[in-house]
């Protein structure tokens, strides 16, 4: 344990079946922050009962990295609120409050009973319970679907969850169209969970797989932002291609993207590339838009409530798609410069473009060999970070002083060219910037046809 903790004291029992913990969660337990075992003790000294559930014990079986625990109480929440003062109230009409343990949160929700999810998105009405069998009953998977109670070290496992992760196959607690009709969402956590990484895809049982089918026009009743927030999970699994392509085929993706898309697209299997050695959602999405007019992704990333910056991300990124820098070290200078951590991101897309003969409408593709991006590639790759640090060295006002020009577009014109030179050339003297100042012509032009530092 991390630190020295006496072993909580055992809370209530709850009315579910239980079994012995298995080796490798009761080592988890063994080692669980001595600030949640103090939270646990808490609650059973006041009479109460407490569980961890939701995808802790799901993960902990899987072998992953246990990132959040959440427990679930058989007080109510004003309860919990006199218990801990301190609690954050996060979602108290629907039981749950957030627990300080040291430097951790710990999402706690009282035991419920639900009923008359009337638009798909959430229980009209919520009543408080002390069943942990009926708790249970209302979780989306049998792998969710899991309870342990840490002081008496066993497993609540009523729905077969246990086996359902040894057997790798994705199953809905009681009627999959039931659980889909109550939370639209649950739809799109079918397939992230699908994902299983380096295990590979975990597929639905045959009621989970029709209901997906049948059940999808619920998601027209979950908020954007929490599609999204699915979505872009989905979009960072190992195995994004194949759930994706699950997804068209259910009729899922057209609703998700409001599209229409072609499950013989070479996209799927650039993506299925790419994923190999990246987990770059965003990247993965610009990579299913690429055959998209750009008017319509704006569109699709505005209806799917993306953030600011994931859009210009996205958006950027299909923009330069069919463009390459000449494979000269000036040009590959000003790419990698403009494009920072992205360079090398937008060459290996450049690369999945053509292998796969991906087209990009109304955007040039330019006629580069898999063998010539592979090139540039290493190119980018062994080229030394610029001087200085790529910043430009002659400034506005010393362009002024050398020039006579006034502020304006031309001297930011002007400006650029200069700092495009030294960034080609990768050069650190002044005196060498006003050298060549004196030998470009600049005098007889506004500039606005003059080089700049952009890519394309």
């Amino acid at each position: 344990m991390d630190g020295q903790h006496d072993w909580p004291v055992a809370g209530n029992l709850s009315d579910v079946a239980a079994q012995q913990c298995p080796p490798k969660m009761i080592k988890w337990l063994q080692n669980l922050d001595s600030k949640l075992l103090s939270i646990i003790n808490t609650i059973a000294e006041e009479g109460g009962g407490v569980w961890i559930v939701g995808g802790a014990p799901r993960d902990v079986m899987l072998g992953a990295d246990v990132t959040d625990i959440d427990l679930a109480v058989d007080f109510d929440p004003q309860k919990m609120l006199t218990i801990f003062s301190d609690a954050i109230e996060t979602g108290v009409d629907f039981g749950t409050l957030t627990l300080r343990g040291g430097d951790s949160m710990y999402e706690c929700t009282t035991l419920r009973t639900e009923s008359q999810y009337v638009d798909g998105r959430r229980p009209q009405i919520v009543n408080w319970g002390t069943s942990l069998e009926q708790d249970l009953q209302r979780r989306d998977f049998t792998i969710n679907a899991m309870a342990i109670d840490v002081s008496r070290m066993i497993l609540h496992d009523p729905h077969n969850g246990i086996d359902d992760l040894e057997r790798g196959v994705l199953r809905a607690v009681g009627h999959a169209s039931l659980r889909l009709a109550e939370d639209g969402l649950r739809i799109m956590r079918a397939y992230r969970f699908m994902d299983r990484n380096e295990a590979g895809i975990w597929y639905p049982d045959n009621n989970l797989a029709q209901a997906l089918s049948q059940k999808r026009t619920m998601l027209s009743n979950v908020a954007p932002e929490r599609i999204w927030n699915e979505f872009k999970k989905i979009l960072s699994g190992k195995n994004a291609s194949v759930v994706l392509a699950l997804m068209l085929k259910d009729g899922v993706l057209d609703i998700v993207l409001n599209s229409e898309w072609n499950l013989a697209s070479p996209i799927f299997e650039a993506i299925s590339e790419f994923t190999v050695n990246n987990a770059d959602y965003l990247s993965v999405l610009s990579i299913l838009l690429s055959e998209t007019d750009r008017d319509q992704i704006v569109d699709l990333l505005n209806d799917l409530k993306v953030s600011k910056y994931e859009r210009d991300h996205v958006i950027g990124t299909v923009s330069r798609m069919g463009h390459l820098p000449n494979n000269v070290i000036g040009e590959i200078r000003v790419h990698r410069h403009v494009l920072g951590e992205q360079a090398a991101n937008h060459l290996q897309l450049e690369y999945l473009i053509r292998k796969f003969s991906i087209v990009l409408p109304q955007r040039p593709s330019d006629e580069f060999s898999l063998q010539q991006i592979e090139q540039l590639i290493n190119k980018s790759s062994e080229l030394p970070p610029l001087k200085p640090n790529g910043k430009s060295i002659l400034d506005g006002n010393q362009l002024m002083n050398l020039t006579a020009i006034t502020r304006g577009p031309k001297l930011g014109h002007l400006k650029s060219w200069l700092h495009r030179i030294q960034i080609e050339r990768d050069i650190q003297s002044e005196q060498e910037m006003i050298q060549i100042l004196s030998t470009i012509v600049w005098q007889n032009s506004e500039g606005d046809e003059w080089p700049k530092v952009q890519f394309p």
